[in-house]
């Protein structure tokens, strides 16, 4: 009896659906790697560095009326473009009250120490695999699966920007940096939703909101 021949979606999903299951096989021993990797205090020091020369370099211009321009958000963002040419660069834009429409945003690359040298590492095994059950695997479905599997790694890296957002703020940066009351910190996609990962509390009646 000959091998069943599956439909293109249908093909397509049951590689995926493969190709999570073994990701997750592999993430489990990632994440603890990576749990030690950043309690180290020169890593958690190089993280907080990044953000820190971020947050020093906002420039307070004068608005008009002796008001000056304050950050309003710091965004944490990715680019799948970027995970499909192994760039693998996070992008941070310091903005003010405009978001995105912000003309000028202060910007900073960085891209998280281990995080992607276990990703490739993974990729390299799972497709392999995955080429023995799906034969003439091509491009579109290496890359479909290089995107399912670094959702994994982008909620890590979104789980430990939270677990550090206290550090972070607390820096001499960012506490010495010009920002409204309402400041937050989020993560996400480049110009998509995201998570807000912290905010400043507000104070009303000595109360925070």
């Amino acid at each position: 009896m000959g091998m069943k021949t599956l439909k293109i979606p249908e093909r397509r999903e049951e590689l995926l659906t493969a190709a999570e299951k073994l990701q997750k096989e592999q993430f489990e021993k990632r994440v603890r790697a990576l749990e030690k990797e950043y309690q180290k205090e020169e890593n958690r020091r190089a993280v907080i560095q990044t953000f820190e020369e971020l947050a020093s370099s906002w420039n307070p211009v004068s608005i008009g009326a002796g008001n000056t321009k304050k950050a309003a958000s710091l965004g944490i963002t990715y680019l799948l473009s970027s995970i499909l040419t192994g760039t693998y660069e996070m992008k941070l834009y310091l903005m003010g009250e405009e978001f995105w429409l912000e003309e000028e945003p202060l910007e900073a690359t960085w891209r998280p120490m281990r995080f992607f040298e276990y990703y490739e590492e993974d990729m390299e095994s799972i497709v392999k695999k995955l080429k023995n059950s799906f034969p003439r695997l091509c491009r579109a479905e290496e890359d479909a699966v290089r995107l399912r599997c670094a959702d994994y790694y982008l909620a890590a890296i979104c789980k430990l920007c939270k677990d550090m957002a206290e550090e972070i703020v607390e820096s001499k940066g960012f506490r010495e940096m010009e920002k409204r009351d309402d400041f937050f910190l989020f993560f996400g996609g480049f110009h998509k939703e995201g998570e807000i990962l912290w905010r400043m509390k507000r104070k009303n009646d000595g109360k925070d909101e």
